[in-house]
């Protein structure tokens, strides 16, 4: 009789611990990025950067959220700018980021950029926070 309370204990454990997993694997943020319409070369553009997440899922300003970009011609400026609300947590998921066109890039062209953004994540229903790390991709067209 106890074998048998003890195999339910822990078969019970066995899928409350993987039900647990599966909703924090589901509760992963996304990326959503678009980027200003145009830029002038030697201009500046700006990144807008949404987190797509479940209801109950937030995005903590610290640890420090880090941007970084790549494409032909293309630098970053700064850190992401966001404002938060008086618990830590950035409102409206939504983070901005500037990037500066090179003087010599083509009028009339577009540029592919590329990026990363490392954040954390925490769950308001389990208490627990972890890391993400995004790619992502946008086209800005060069006026």
């Amino acid at each position: 009789m106890k074998k048998r309370i003890l195999a339910v204990v822990l078969l019970i454990s066995f899928f409350a611990v993987l039900s647990i997993s599966n909703i924090a694997s589901a509760q992963t943020p996304t990326l959503k990025v678009s980027v200003t319409k145009s830029v002038k070369p030697g201009g500046v553009g700006t990144l807008t950067i949404k987190f797509k997440h479940g209801s109950k899922v937030k995005i903590p300003q610290e640890p420090t959220i880090e941007v970084s970009i790549s494409g032909d011609g293309i630098t970053g400026t700064g850190n992401p700018t966001f404002t938060a609300n008086d618990e830590g947590y950035i409102t409206n998921s939504t983070i901005k980021y500037k990037f500066k066109v090179s003087s010599n890039a083509t009028s009339g062209s577009s540029v592919q950029i590329s990026g990363t953004v490392k954040f954390g994540y925490c769950s308001t229903e389990t208490g627990t926070c972890k890391m993400g790390n995004q790619s992502f991709t946008a086209t800005v067209k060069i006026k």
